[in-house]
């Protein structure tokens, strides 16, 4: 086990592909520790100091205007940093001690984290689990499981970035209990777990509780109501032309 210190070392020495579940055993990954991963894979970004007309926000895929953004893929893309950010999942998971039989994430990130995290569990305790994918319909909203999940099974929901209560893990969860049809459905596990969570909620709108490993106090607003416009910033969309530049002031 290394210390904080240590690990943020062998970030800032560019040698993050070094970095082994080891290097946490025993231990939660800190929220320092996390930042320092994802601003090496340029995945981080949150508005500093007050609104300003110098300085863009961001509009989100919901269109809100939001004072960060967190980009889960660029880091996840990597099966390393996927395997290593899923250890941390597991071990929020072992604390409640359940009977896991499947693991399901939403397209697209959520779902290599997800088979990661299915993966470790079935050496930590199921070697029979299994994993399903939630595929994105015409909407772009994760909703379809091919083939349904048998009703026997206890499934665990997982995501890897919440920004509100009703988006894509609520959906998930929702994908889950509609998968058979008019035949049974499968159990769902009363807490999801997030990898990042960014929302003021902590709970589904079912009232079932969420878990997040990592938490960020970022900030939506709509369009009509956004402080930051009002102080004359500019909204733009981080992942469009040279904007991930342009919110980080390096244009």
């Amino acid at each position: 086990m290394d210390n904080i210190k240590s690990v943020l070392e062998i970030i800032q020495n560019g040698d993050v592909f070094e970095l082994t579940p080891n290097h946490f055993r025993n231990r939660f990954m800190s929220e320092r520790e996390m930042k320092a991963i994802f601003d090496y894979f340029d995945a981080f970004w949150q508005y500093k100091g007050g609104p300003s007309p110098q300085k863009p926000h961001a509009i989100l895929k919901s269109e809100k205007h939001s004072n960060g953004f967190i980009s889960c893929k660029n880091v996840l893309d990597y099966p390393v940093m996927c395997h290593l950010f899923a250890y941390e999942i597991v071990k929020h998971i072992l604390i409640e001690g359940y009977r896991i039989d499947a693991v399901a994430g939403s397209a697209y990130s959520a779902i290599d984290l997800s088979y990661e995290v299915a993966k470790i569990m079935a050496k930590e305790q199921n070697p029979k689990i299994r994993h399903f994918t939630v595929e994105k319909d015409k909407n772009g909203n994760p909703t379809i499981i091919r083939g349904g999940i048998p009703s026997n099974l206890n499934v665990l929901v997982i995501n890897e970035l919440m920004t509100t209560g009703s988006g894509s893990t609520w959906e998930t969860k929702q994908a889950v209990l509609n998968c058979n049809g008019d035949n049974p459905p499968p159990k769902v596990i009363e807490k999801s777990y997030v990898l990042v969570h960014r929302s003021k909620d902590y709970k589904l709108p079912d009232g079932s509780k969420v878990v997040p490993v990592f938490h960020f106090d970022i900030e939506d607003f709509e369009p009509e109501n956004c402080p930051y416009c009002k102080a004359g910033s500019l909204a733009i969309k981080p992942k469009v032309g040279n904007n991930w530049n342009l919110i980080h002031m390096r244009a």
